[in-house]
């Protein structure tokens, strides 16, 4: 049966054709910016483990090179040793190095004084699956030392300048901007010759905007709606009622949850880690609080410090699991003091990295070790945030109709028991009392003293039957490694932490003690020290005042590159010197000066995109000849750019044009791959370990570290999905089962139930064919059904 749907796919030929171009050819990137990514992933994850673990015998200054093999410049790397490459691109499982890490047995065990953690042998497998990507630098012993940039010099810098006013340009095409951000484009299309592509049809227009904005194609009755609309704000009131729908925040918060790497588990399974078991209250307050119209600045602060504002009701603490749902490795009791430490300073190094990429585009994990190289960013700024970090408990916070500071003490106590809790596990496997009596503290003693009836009590409070968020509290956290046999982490609520500086990354070798603070560069002041319990609100309230102008054209950048396909920096979590350059830097300017005018109003700020002449331009130039050899990757915006669904918008069209989509809003996450879910995608469930196959093989982004944008690949594995999955079989078959079996009448109604439009001549012909040769008239419409669905004209918007 399989072979007999491949053969009538691959013999339809019209335009709404399967994307069968590369199905049986090579993986293909479908874009550039995967370089960037992976030599970050390099020198964060890679670099520092060869140096600490491998360089003493594989590198130019060890007493004698082990096997021929240097392991310190990207030639040496790519040449190997002895037994020839080490690595092979792309192939981990084929990489000798990963053999030799992983303690396979196939050759030498490295390092031989023991095996990594799990999880570097694991970054080591992804970074050869990436291409192992290495830096063009091929000195000795990898970039030479740089001095670090002046910080008055730093302040120079194109993305630390304040916001200016920008004068609208002159333009010879006086009639076609719609927006002043119109005025930007146009003036850099004619000062290189070019002209702006005529405007999309209005049909390609409300189906490119219902998508952009919630995710679910329009009907049949919308789109002539529209199309017939001729009144002046038209386009007006179709961008309203789309920004009033609730699908709205369904939508825009997927892209959110992509910068604050969303995911409902760890990426360590082991029953004694706390897992984020309740991370949805987080998804559903960024749904809730954009539909709201949230400003942007309120919407990080909450997400920051939600906790230390006593102007909210409790219920607002569930947007701290921006935090509180950070990946958590597990911590292995019997591990030594030394190595939790480590466990815990990466932790808090992701946390800091996911909130300065997320929030300022800025690489300040990049000065963990060292002064950063390009940006200037010291190793005084990373640790003062870091002890931010150190001062911030991840806790489960009660979602209770009560008040914060009720809600608060409900917290202290389930801490508390957990505490106890752990304390007791470790009494019963020392099997002394004696042994209880030698690890003090207050909560701990506290506790002990009351009988466990006491403790049974506790945990009947409403705390333990309500509905719980995955947040965070302000608690200084440290290793407890007191007793060599048992190794513990121990919080100390309301007793923030500063940080030493970890000499060269190492937090057991300590230097000088950093206060916390904000970064130097952005401080309009020396920056001053956070008093106020760990910091993290005079963190979010630091970003909008001292670094207001970087923050806001962050969010700009981000929003702009989620509607249009490419942003105007294309590397969006970096805006320091290693980043790229606006392709429009007075337009990012002005939308972002304007944005923050208007109160930073996200939907302002769509408005103002989305009623542009830019936005509504077709993807096809007036020149694509010259178009594609002078400006190929479309940076002067002469057209709109094509774009691909993304599998959770997929999938929901595909729910929606079957009549299967379920409206309900927010709750529990359920599996994906349940056909009985007809939730939208954004209520599926998301790992950190093994996600559904629709999002493993569509580029859904890794929830174990932020995400700045997602790379779209085209594989043969996607194709073959398109082709066999059950999914896609079931919905095809019942589309067909509920259209009238007539001819040419089923064949309309699946043309305008699945693609919004009646066949052609030419497409009627091809389907008469294809029909009179399926064994029959029901498994002919079937297959049709399954062809529109997964026809590039459904899957890409124009």
């Amino acid at each position: 049966m399989r072979f007999e749907w491949l053969t009538h796919l691959l013999s339809i030929q019209w335009r709404v054709s399967l994307p069968l171009f590369c199905l049986f050819g090579l993986s293909q990137a479908e874009s550039g910016t995967t370089d960037e990514a992976g030599l970050d992933f390099y020198e964060r994850r890679i670099r520092p483990v060869l140096v600490k673990h491998c360089y003493e015998c594989h590198s130019a200054n060890a007493k004698s090179i082990q096997a021929g093999l240097r392991l310190d410049s990207t030639s040496a790397i790519r040449v190997g040793g002895d037994s020839g490459p080490v690595i092979d691109p792309g192939r981990p499982n084929q990489s000798l190095l990963v053999d030799a890490v992983s303690y396979s047995g196939d050759v030498s065990d490295m390092p031989p004084s023991g095996k990594l953690p799990k999880r570097l042998v694991e970054d080591i497998r992804k970074w050869i699956a990436m291409g192992a990507p290495l830096p063009d630098d091929d000195s000795p012993h990898g970039p030479q030392p740089r001095k670090s940039v002046p910080i008055e010099q730093g302040r120079t810098f194109w993305s630390f300048q304040p916001l200016k006013v920008q004068k609208l340009p002159d333009v010879t095409m006086r009639n076609w901007p719609e927006r002043p951000l119109d005025r930007f484009v146009l003036r850099k299309l004619e000062d290189h010759g070019f002209q702006p592509a005529s405007s999309a049809k209005r049909r390609t227009y409300i189906r490119r905007v219902s998508f952009d904005l919630i995710g679910l194609p329009p009907t049949l009755e919308e789109i002539n709606r529209f199309v017939s609309d001729r009144s002046e704000n038209a386009f007006e009131r179709l961008i309203d009622r789309l920004l009033a729908s609730p699908h709205y925040g369904e939508r825009w918060s997927r892209h959110w949850l992509d910068v604050a790497r969303y995911a409902e588990d760890n990426p360590t399974s082991e029953d004694t880690c706390r897992p984020p078991l309740y991370p949805w209250p987080y998804r559903d307050w960024v749904i809730r609080s954009l539909n709201d119209d949230t400003s942007y600045d309120e919407f990080v602060r909450r997400q920051l410090a939600a906790d230390l504002m006593s102007e909210l009701a409790p219920a607002q603490v569930a947007a701290t699991g921006f935090l509180g749902i950070s990946p958590v490795y597990h911590k292995e009791p019997r591990l030594s003091a030394q190595v939790i430490s480590v466990i815990a300073a990466d932790e808090w190094d992701e946390r800091l990295d996911t909130v300065t990429r997320g929030l300022l585009g800025l690489t300040v994990a990049c000065a963990r070790c060292h002064d950063h190289k390009f940006d200037p960013i010291r190793m005084e700024d990373y640790y003062a945030l870091a002890g931010v970090m150190a001062s911030t408990q991840l806790v489960e916070w009660p979602l209770v109709e009560t008040s914060l500071a009720e809600a608060t003490a409900l917290t202290q106590t389930r801490e508390a028991i957990v505490d106890y809790e752990q304390r007791v596990n470790y009494a019963e496997q020392m099997q002394t009392a004696a042994q209880i009596e030698q690890r003090p503290g207050e909560v701990y003693e506290m506790l002990v003293q009351k009988h466990q009836e006491t403790l049974d009590a506790l945990k009947q409070r409403a705390l333990f039957t309500g509905p719980i968020a995955n947040a965070v509290r302000d608690a200084g956290v440290w290793v407890d490694g007191r007793d060599p046999d048992w190794t513990v982490m121990e919080y100390r609520a309301g007793e923030p932490r500063d940080l030493p500086i970890f000499i060269r990354g190492n937090p057991n070798n300590h230097g000088k003690v950093v206060r916390r603070r904000f970064i130097e560069v952005l401080s309009n002041d020396p920056p001053r020290p956070f008093h106020q319990g760990s910091g993290r609100l005079e963190l979010a309230d630091a970003v909008f005042t001292d670094a207001q102008a970087l923050a806001a054209r962050v969010i700009v950048n981000r929003i702009w590159g989620w509607h249009c396909g490419q942003p105007l920096v294309r590397t969006p979590s970096n805006f320091g010197a290693q980043g790229d350059r606006p392709s429009h830097p007075k337009l990012l300017d002005n939308l972002a000066r304007r944005f923050v005018a208007h109160d930073w109003s996200l939907k302002w700020l769509h408005r103002e995109i989305l009623l542009s002449a830019t936005y509504r331009q077709g993807s096809r130039g007036h020149n694509e000849t010259k178009g594609q050899t002078a400006d190929p990757e479309n940076r002067l915006l002469w057209k709109m750019n094509r774009l691909r669904l993304d599998p959770e918008v997929w999938r929901d069209a595909v729910l929606a044009v079957c009549g299967r989509l379920d409206p309900a809003m927010f709750g529990k996450s359920e599996n994906l791959d349940e056909y009985d879910n007809r939730r939208r995608t954004i209520y599926g469930r998301v790992s950190r370990q093994t996600n559904s196959s629709v999002l493993q093989l569509f580029d859904f982004p890794d929830g174990k570290r932020h995400v700045d944008r997602r790379i779209l690949t085209t594989t043969p594995v996607q194709q073959l999905y398109f082709l066999n999955s059950p999914f896609l079989l079931q919905h095809s078959a019942l589309l067909s089962e509920n259209c009238d079996h007539a001819t040419s009448a089923a064949v309309q109604q699946l043309f305008l139930t699945i693609l919004l439009r009646r066949p052609d001549g030419d497409e009627l012909e091809n389907v008469e064919n294809l029909l009179d040769s399926a064994s029959s008239r029901q498994t002919g419409l079937q297959l049709l059904a399954h062809s529109l669905l997964a026809s590039n004209e459904f899957l890409f918007v124009d």
